[in-house]
């Protein structure tokens, strides 16, 4: 893969519902141009910082599978199958359920007799995914660039149409208090959640060419995209609608294209949202295969899953299995929230895994994360944890103990794998 292919599966992932639901939280937070901007700028500030520290790990370890690999190689095997055993058994397929659905939800929209067969839509579009993974990596490489493309070209597309068919901008029509620091707290959250996914381009390090010079670009290139379509986002909300509306809206860039477009726009940001989620399910399903691939080759899980050299097809098939068993399971998301509140735990052990490397005078020829960006990623995902710990006890703790279940998990398979030879 070419450093394209990696800003779109980058930008790809990432960009997907949170464009469409977050600046009302933002506006909520921040009544003015200015620091609703302000907000989205801290974002890609702390996302540049996690993607950086990945791309520096990444080019340290040019190997597919990402932070399993890290850990592997810095704190050991137990914490590597950790990690990976919460990502492929819930985060990943049960994140990719969810947002399949999502886009399977909008079809209604533009084919009204599709609305009590959404759950075969998400399935269709998996089986789709997984397919076009299957045919190989340029496949699902190059079928990952078109839909980036469409779907950024699109959202700039629409929010420059509604402005410029906006006679009368309504922005400052209805003025806003400003807000506590309780509004603020839950817009950066938000904000965080609409850039999350940045780690994950280095699941697919090993396919990328010169990761160790490529991987850094590709990551740099991808958050100023972000943060450019985010922007150009916000700003229109702010234009098209009284803030006090957006505020409260619960599909906000819809209802202000709407307000400037007219109820026709409704089946187009329909599509929009389907090509957008299509996006996230085909660029999640090509990297977290790779992750599967990765720790089935050091037989922590069955070697079945490695399959050939070249593409997992053996993990993709179970990761399409794995995530069509979610859609069908109506009350998944209570465990996708779960482990939710424990993502931000692994950002920063990853992080502190660089911090080790870097002490132990490790030097490499490659791309360089800035000094202190494996510092600000601790630093967040400290107050994430503890915050969210504090906000939900009972779900924060559920999610660790769950995290934890892996430990007896991993014995159990290490005594069985002392006993099976290694071709097996």
């Amino acid at each position: 893969m070419k450093t394209a292919d990696a800003v779109a599966i980058f930008v790809g992932i990432i960009l997907g519902s949170g464009v469409f639901v977050a600046p009302a939280q933002v506006i909520a937070a921040a009544p003015s141009i200015g620091g609703a901007l302000a907000i989205w700028a801290l974002g890609a500030i702390v996302a540049a910082c996690g993607a950086f520290t990945y791309a520096e790990l990444g080019a340290r370890f040019p190997q597919n599978g990402g932070f399993y690999v890290y850990y592997q190689a810095v704190f050991g095997s137990a914490p590597a199958f950790i990690g990976g055993w919460s990502a492929l058994l819930v985060t990943y397929p049960a994140s990719t359920a969810a947002i399949a659905l999502l886009g399977a939800s909008y079809i209604k929209a533009i084919v009204p007799a599709a609305g009590p067969y959404v759950p075969w839509v998400a399935t269709a579009a998996l089986v789709l995914a997984g397919a076009l993974n299957w045919a190989g990596v340029r496949s699902g490489a190059t079928a990952q660039r078109v839909l980036t493309a469409f779907k950024v070209v699109a959202v700039l597309a629409v929010c420059l149409a509604a402005l410029f068919a906006s006679g009368s901008p309504t922005r400052g029509a209805t003025t806003m208090p400003v807000s506590s620091l309780a509004f603020v707290l839950t817009a950066v959250v938000s904000v965080l959640w609409s850039y999350d996914g940045w780690s994950d381009v280095t699941l697919v390090t090993g396919e990328l060419v010169a990761p160790e010079r490529n991987l850094g670009r590709a990551v740099a290139v991808g958050v100023l995209v972000l943060f450019a379509v985010y922007s150009l986002v916000q700003l229109a909300v702010m234009s098209l609608l009284p803030l006090s509306v957006a505020a409260g809206s619960s599909s906000v860039l819809a209802d202000a294209v709407q307000a400037s477009l007219g109820a026709k726009a409704s089946g187009l940001i329909a599509a929009i949202v389907v090509v957008s989620t299509f996006g996230s399910v085909n660029g999640i399903m090509l990297t977290s295969s790779r992750l599967a691939q990765a720790m089935s080759r050091d037989r922590v899980i069955p070697s079945w899953f490695a399959g050939d050299l070249g593409t997992p097809k053996r993990a993709i098939a179970a990761m399409v299995l794995a995530t069509t068993a979610y859609v069908w399971l109506s009350d998944f998301r209570g465990l996708l929230e779960f482990f939710g509140q424990t993502i931000w735990l692994f950002y920063g052990l990853t992080a502190c895994g660089l911090v080790r490397l870097r002490w132990r005078g490790d030097v490499v020829n490659a791309f360089r994360a800035p000094v202190g960006a494996p510092y600000v990623v601790i630093a967040v995902a400290l107050a994430m944890t503890i915050g969210l710990a504090i906000a939900d006890v009972r779900r924060f703790f559920t999610g660790v103990v769950f995290v934890g279940s892996a430990a007896p998990t991993y014995l159990l398979w290490r005594y069985v794998m002392k006993r099976v030879p290694p071709s097996s």
